[in-house]
């Protein structure tokens, strides 16, 4: 009966590693997560990706960690630049994410996409 027991307990123990060890849904390989404060300042989130690369590739979990509000944004293209950090592109940048639930899709300052660049924070 023992033996039985600690079998059983053994295959829930390596059913639930394997579901830790999963990626969660709030990672995503086609948006950056950005930690928004109340001004729109964005602080780095931490991200974990499950390979490691030469190459610049997203990150597989990002999440904000402390009182930030988390946003997705896209990934700038290969040769595409984001618009400057300024406090005005902050409060457009919060504005935006404010009325669009929390995404910068679609976004726009000075003509150019709010994107991150790839490796730039999630």
């Amino acid at each position: 009966m023992r033996i039985l027991f600690l079998t059983v307990l053994a295959g829930f123990a390596a059913v639930s590693t394997v579901a830790l060890a999963r990626p969660s849904s709030s990672g995503s390989k086609d948006a950056a997560t950005l930690c928004l404060d109340g001004l729109g300042i964005n602080h780095p989130p931490v991200c974990q990706s499950q390979e490691a690369s030469r190459f610049a590739t997203p990150p597989d979990i990002c999440q904000c960690l402390g009182p930030w509000r988390e946003v997705k944004a896209p990934y700038c293209a290969r040769d595409e630049k984001p618009p400057a950090e300024s406090a005005d592109f902050e409060h457009a940048r919060k504005d935006f994410a404010d009325h669009n639930g929390a995404s910068l899709f679609g976004a726009t300052y000075q003509g150019k996409r709010m994107c991150v660049q790839l490796g730039n924070g999630g």
